[in-house]
């Protein structure tokens, strides 16, 4: 009897891809821009349809998302829809994945001791030896986890958890921003035209927008503000 692993892999088409594994994809070198989407849309609805091997599909998305590199621009959080995951999840494999190619990943270790080193560090050898280390000594992934931590702690390199949740919220509210920008742009056709009674129904409906515009405006203005010399602080 097949596992589910093996069932996805054999439903995976034969077109568009190297090599497939528990841990990732490898794609052919130069697909072109449809049928890479096609790709794609196809692993999305088997993460959508499967009822597990969640760690293999979220690292088939990853390899996918990466190879498209900045071309799927808005993708990710149209890709997380389809496949019902979190578009966090697929940013951080689509990070993994553009780290530690396919043929650089261990059998021996699972996705998750993958997405612990591959979001901690981006130089490949210290990749490598986190890999090396994690397998030879048999860390589970919590253990990989705690020891990463103390080895970025002990040079220095850990965020302040406010900090780290801070820039996330500050992320995510940009890309929002961005998606409404995209939509107001495709409707300009449409708002450009409303009633003067409309434009105020609108703006009060928007104050909290308006507010922010304001505020951003604001602080950039100041920020590019040059300080008058007899008012400067020696």
């Amino acid at each position: 009897m097949q596992s589910e692993v093996e069932q996805l892999l054999a439903s995976l088409p034969a077109a568009g891809i190297d090599r497939a594994t528990r841990l990732g994809l490898a794609l052919a070198p130069r697909l072109e821009n449809e049928q890479w989407r096609q790709l794609v849309a196809h692993v999305a609805g088997l993460a959508r349809t499967a009822t597990g091997a969640r760690q293999t599909l979220t690292a088939w998305l990853g390899d996918a998302l990466a190879y498209g590199g900045d071309r799927g621009r808005g993708l990710i959080t149209e890709c997380a829809e389809a496949a019902g995951l979190d578009a966090g999840t697929l940013r951080n494999a689509k990070m993994v994945c553009t780290r530690i190619p396919v043929s650089c990943r261990h059998d021996a270790l699972s996705w998750t001791h993958h997405c612990e080193v591959g979001l901690a560090f981006s130089d490949r050898a210290e990749i490598e030896r986190w890999l090396v280390v994690a397998e030879t000594e048999r860390l589970s992934t919590s253990a990989l986890r705690r020891r990463v931590r103390l080895h970025v702690s002990s040079r220095g390199g850990l965020v302040p958890k406010r900090a780290t949740d801070s820039s996330v919220a500050a992320f995510r509210l940009m890309r929002e921003l961005r998606a409404v920008g995209r939509s107001l742009a495709r409707e300009r056709h449409s708002w450009r035209r409303w009633s003067p009674g409309a434009a105020q129904l609108a703006l009060a409906e928007l104050r909290s927008i308006t507010s922010f515009v304001d505020e951003v405006r604001s602080r950039a203005l100041a920020a590019s503000t040059p300080i008058p010399r007899d008012l400067s602080v020696n």
